[in-house]
C-alpha cells in the first residue's frame, strides 16, 4: 500500500510538461520506476526463487501453540 501511495502521487510529477518539470519529472520517474520493480521483484521473483531453491524436504516449522505467562 506504502508503495502505490507513493507511486500515484508522484505520477503527476512523472507526467507533467509544465514550467519547472524539467528537474522534477527525472526524478519522480526514477522513483516510480523503482517502486514498481522493487514491487515486482518481492511479488513475482523472490517466491519463484523461493520455491527453485527450496528441497522438497524444507517445510515451515509448524507454530507453537501454548503460550507461557
Amino acid at each position: 500500500m506504502t508503495m502505490m501511495v507513493a507511486t500515484l502521487g508522484l505520477l503527476p510529477a512523472a507526467m507533467s510538461h509544465g514550467i519547472g518539470s524539467d528537474s522534477q519529472r527525472p526524478f519522480a520517474i526514477v522513483i516510480v520506476g523503482g517502486l514498481i520493480g522493487a514491487l515486482a521483484i518481492s511479488v513475482f521473483l523472490l517466491p519463484t526463487l523461493y520455491v527453485w531453491i527450496a528441497g522438497e524436504n524444507d517445510v515451515l516449522p509448524l507454530p507453537e501453540t501454548e503460550f507461557e505467562n
